[in-house]
């Protein structure tokens, strides 16, 4: 009887042993959501700013382009009746012209600011990878998934907040160069 307590009592003290031995090897998982790490950083959001800026202005020379094609069509259906025939053919070659120009000008734009995209995502992720690299270790982590990847996590697990915190502090953007002090200012 004795025996048969010692060898539990031993056997509980060993299982008790190997789960806290498998408690403290669990790996430290967390998560974080790169599309809320894009718009809450700084260089997220400049990124964003310089990409609306390009399409803003490709969109301006697209417009100004379709408007040059309109105006011509205006102006051949205002004067259609006094125009001569030659006159007439010369400006329906032209709107052909610039409808062609406009047509090319707005492909390569599209081309163009597909481009940007591609280059200022590529940039970022790279510059995320290495945040989310440099986060994990320092705080401890073993694996940190893309919370796109998962299917469900506790929100206890997201550390979202904590990379764009960290991304802030890790990816500066460029600083603006100091202003030269001025002439006869006593310095």
């Amino acid at each position: 009887m004795k025996r048969t307590r010692r060898v539990l009592s031993a056997l509980i003290l060993t299982l008790a042993a190997g789960s806290v031995a498998i408690a403290q090897d669990a790996p430290r998982i967390a998560v974080f959501d790169p599309q809320r790490v894009s718009e809450e950083t700084e260089e997220g959001t400049r990124i964003q700013a310089r990409l609306t800026a390009f399409r803003n202005q490709k969109q301006g020379e697209l417009t100004a382009k379709q408007t040059a094609v309109t105006d011509l069509q205006n102006q051949l259906v205002a004067q259609a009746l006094s125009l001569s025939p030659e006159r007439k053919q010369a400006l329906e070659i032209e709107i052909q012209k610039k409808a062609l120009e406009f047509q090319s000008t707005q492909e390569a734009a599209a081309r163009e600011m597909q481009l940007e995209i591609n280059s200022a995502q590529a940039r970022f992720q790279e510059q995320l990878l290495a945040v989310v690299e440099q986060f994990g270790r320092e705080e401890g982590f073993d694996l940190i998934l893309d919370l796109s990847l998962v299917a469900w996590a506790a929100p206890a697990m997201d550390v979202t907040t904590a990379l764009v915190d960290s991304f802030n502090l890790w990816v500066k953007p460029p600083a603006a160069t100091p202003a030269p002090p001025e002439a006869g200012s006593g310095q």
